[in-house]
């Protein structure tokens, strides 16, 4: 079946799709969204319910095609790695990458799809929610569907730390070889393919500036503060290092090129 996007969102471990309301709702978003000619590709790294997502996303009959692929990764979070195999694995044009925390406003696809083209790199700011807020959503006190306004509430994130997602044409993904391998777990890799979308000469974009645009939501999520902090800081040094646009010069997303 032929589409215009794919979405990639990497994940190992987090994707629940029995027990988990984050995990429901993202899907759900993705589901519901009013733009439909769009698939979805979850780029895992090894989770212990894999064959289960295989399994659900083979059987399940949304509008929305969903598919998992899988390549193992070691003990840290590789991010950039994992997105980059999530494009390689991408049947549309063009491809966004975001995460599986995330949820999306019932237009937000149809939006992004009105920014497009092939010299442009588009990104959105995202509303960053506190658990309270997300746990009314679940219970049905707040409705994202059909009162988006009442769901905007939370932090947003300067551009400097890029986007919630990142969107452009296959051939630019790989002009500018996928996201940075270089970088573990995450932070800062998305700034990287930002800086670099840039030198590479593609004119960005944004969604979400300014409270009334937001459609674009983090869920909060339990995480390993200190490990999540050590590959920061590791991966902040990375970023004073960019030259030009291009990166993993050995191959980029499981291949080499």
């Amino acid at each position: 079946m032929a589409v215009n996007l794919t979405i990639v969102a990497s994940n190992r471990d987090r994707l629940n799709i029995k027990d988990c309301l984050r995990s429901e709702w993202f899907l759900k978003s993705i589901q519901w969204q009013d733009y439909k000619d769009f698939e979805l590709v979850i780029a895992d790294g090894g989770s212990e319910n894999y064959e289960e997502i295989k399994e659900y996303f083979e059987n399940h009959e949304g509008q929305i095609p969903m598919r998992i692929v899988q390549h193992k990764i070691g003990d840290a979070f590789l991010r950039a790695f994992l997105n980059n195999f999530g494009i390689r694995n991408a049947k549309a044009e063009y491809v966004m990458t975001t995460d599986v925390d995330m949820l999306l406003g019932k237009d937000f696809v149809s939006e992004l799809m009105g920014l497009v083209g092939t010299k442009y790199f588009v990104e959105s700011r995202t509303m960053y929610w506190k658990q309270p807020l997300v746990n009314s959503i679940y219970d049905g006190k707040r409705d994202l569907y059909n009162n988006i306004e009442d769901c905007r509430r939370g932090r947003i994130k300067k551009r400097t730390t890029a986007g919630g997602c990142q969107c452009t044409h296959i051939k630019q993904w790989e002009k500018l070889s996928g996201f940075d391998e270089s970088y573990i777990g995450w932070g800062s890799e998305d700034y990287d393919l930002f800086t670099r979308a840039k030198k590479a000469g593609l004119k960005v974009r944004w969604m979400g500036e300014g409270l009334d645009k937001i459609k674009l939501f983090h869920q909060p999520h339990p995480r390993d503060t200190k490990k999540d902090l050590e590959y920061q800081e590791k991966n902040k040094k990375l970023l004073s290092k960019i030259m030009g646009f291009e990166a993993n010069p050995n191959g980029w997303g499981g291949r080499k090129d």
